[in-house]
């Protein structure tokens, strides 16, 4: 089988990880599987990055979807429930006419926002190969959000989104109207990393109906493996009796990520005698890989910011060193961090939330507490530090757990299964054009560049259409007045096309209202004639009953009418019988007669007196 994954990053990011984790698993065990991103990091002649052709048509267009719409109307746009990313699905990479994607057998989407808009989408689908996606975030299955934020409006419509602060026009409805259109009888196959994303996505109204598997994202075991701690320790530059505690995030502002309760929870620690007394000792250290959060580096505690670190062997080091790993995530899918953590042999203490509880069993692995409750979380940070031996046997069966679940090999083979019955119950014919084996004969051969080149349209679905303009409108009156960067000449010649582009939208806005009024119009005459059809339902509903009734008058009468030609019938024949006894008494009589006269004739008068005949 040739199998494609496509993702928006190869490496960067806990999404991209998975996805290409997966990619190694699978060559390993003798697939071929290749990578089409849209920006690549990694040096691997199996991952191609995918440039956008010039298209001078579409430019303006482009720039409107991702340059006004996106920053404008979504990013400033959001409300205090989350700073997570809200991206609009717009514009894409349409990679269906590329000879390599022609050539698959299978094609499983990652994430992919930001790369594949729902029409490019839509021709992948088109294509008849099966097609896996694997859902990192919410982002396939909502309007528009990556993480819901616990609201749960994707199940029906997304309608009066509470991410978005200002959205007359209902934008996240009209997208997830797309994507029921789009996705509509797709040969599309979900496999979410988590139980709890798997459990989402079958709620969705967008995916209810297909086949949802659960597959968790796995790791090189024999890379991230437990070092000894001392010396982890001292390579990061900790002492070896201090305890540390390692947290991180690629942006620790970010609401989702807990950031804001792990400083309450630390502070919580702060208040206890223990806490204090190993901080007067020197042997306490919160440690931070990524983008920490300003407050925790001045709550008080020595710090050490590892900053972002670019090689598995130092996100590795900084692990093994950690006597604890904390997570405050209030929404997560299956985390790479939790797996990491686990495989280095360092415990979690993290909130009972999303995907954590297939991967963390608390008193076993780690501790899981209840959501938001900071200072339940600070409890639990003050036992473990205090119960080295337990902080031990915890890390000892995560190890075992992520080598038995969560080795490359357990991940690529459910995979492996997955892909070979997706494409065995295929029956679709595949293209025979002549590109087509071409392409094929290019993939057995291995790729020869690290770059396929693909057109980007700018093509929306009708829902968001209606809109468009309306949304665009809006947005580009969201722009602040003064920008500095104005005296570029470039920006200078933008704003005026922006000009120049308000006086054409609210042209076509005149138009839409004109065409908004006929529809009234029309809508009202369409009402009317609606209820005169109604009246005329209703009359003709009374006519239908008034002939069942006479049917039932008739089918009455009919049965009299049968009784009557009964009666008839045995009156007749009683007559026909009257009518003989009338004719055999007719004849008695008038032989009776004749009999009288002869015997007048034969007797006289008085002779019959005598005897009494006459």
């Amino acid at each position: 089988m040739k199998i494609l994954q496509v993702s928006t990053y190869d490496v960067s990011g806990g999404a991209a990880r998975a996805a290409y984790r997966l990619q190694k698993g699978l060559r390993e065990m003798g697939h071929d599987s290749r990578m089409l991103v849209r920006h690549k990091d990694a040096r691997d002649n199996a991952v191609v990055r995918v440039d956008a052709n010039e298209r001078l048509e579409n430019s303006n267009e482009d720039f409107f979807l991702s340059g006004i719409i996106q920053p404008y109307y979504i990013d400033s746009n959001q409300t205090e429930l989350s700073n997570t990313l809200f991206s609009l699905p717009y514009p894409g990479y349409d990679l269906s006419e590329s000879p390599v994607v022609r050539s698959a057998d299978i094609i499983n989407l990652h994430w992919v926002a930001q790369y594949q808009s729902l029409m490019t989408l839509h021709r992948l689908l088109a294509l008849r190969r099966p097609v896996v996606w694997t859902l990192h975030d919410q982002w396939a299955f909502t309007g528009g959000c990556h993480y819901s934020a616990g609201c749960e409006k994707y199940q029906s419509d997304c309608v009066e989104c509470p991410q978005l602060r200002d959205d007359p026009f209902n934008l996240p409805a009209a997208i997830l109207k797309d994507k029921l259109e789009i996705f509509r009888d797709a040969n599309l196959t979900i496999v979410t990393p988590s139980r709890w994303m798997a459990s989402c996505a079958r709620k969705s109204r967008l995916f209810k109906g297909l086949r949802i598997d659960v597959i968790p994202n796995s790791l090189k075991t024999d890379l991230y493996m437990p070092l000894p701690k001392p010396e982890a320790k001292e390579a990061i530059g900790i002492p070896p009796q201090a305890i540390a505690m390692l947290f991180g995030a690629i942006d620790g502002s970010e609401k989702r990520k807990g950031f804001s309760e792990l400083v309450d929870a630390v502070k919580f620690c702060q208040n206890e005698d223990i806490f204090q007394q190993l901080l007067h000792e020197d042997k306490l250290r919160l440690v931070c890989f990524g983008k920490p959060s300003h407050e925790l580096e001045s709550i008080g505690i020595p710090f050490v910011a590892l900053g972002h670190l670019d090689t598995d062997e130092k996100i590795r080091n900084a692990y093994s060193a950690a006597d604890i790993f904390l997570l405050p995530s209030l929404e997560d899918n299956l985390p790479n961090t939790v797996l990491e953590s686990m495989s280095c042999g360092t415990p979690v203490v993290a909130f009972d939330v999303g995907g954590l509880p297939d991967m963390v069993t608390s008193g076993v692995t780690g501790q899981l507490v209840p959501l938001s409750d900071t200072r339940k979380m600070g409890e639990t940070i003050i036992d473990l530090i205090q119960r080295p031996d337990l902080l031990k046997s915890m890390g000892e069966e995560g190890r075992k757990r992520a080598e038995r679940e969560y080795a490359l090999s357990v991940q690529a083979g459910r995979y492996s299964d997955l892909y070979k019955e997706l494409h065995l119950s295929n029956n679709s014919d595949f293209d025979t054009e002549p590109a087509v084996s071409t392409a094929a004969a290019a993939w057995e051969n291995g790729p020869k560049e690290e770059s396929l080149s693909a057109s980007v349209t700018t093509e929306i679905g009708p829902s968001f259409r209606e809109i468009y303009d309306h949304v665009l409108m809006k947005a580009l009156r969201s722009i602040p007045v003064t920008l500095n960067i104005l005296e570029d000449n470039y920006l200078k010649d933008l704003e005026q096309q922006v000009k120049e582009l308000h006086v054409h939208l609210e042209a076509r806005l005149v138009k839409i209202h004109a065409l908004t009024g006929m529809l009234k119009v029309a809508e009202a005459d369409r009402a009317e004639g609606k209820r005169e059809i109604e009246g005329l339902k209703t009359v003709l509903a009374q006519r239908a009953a008034d002939i069942n009734s006479l049917h039932e008058y008739i089918n009455i009468l009919n049965g009299e009418h049968s009784k009557c030609l009964s009666d008839v019938d045995r009156l007749t024949e009683d007559i026909y019988k009257l009518t003989e006894d009338v004719n055999k008494l007719t004849e008695w009589l008038k032989d009776s007669r004749q009999q009288f006269i002869e015997l007048r004739r034969r007797f006289p008068v008085r002779v019959m007196k005598k005897l009494k005949l006459i």
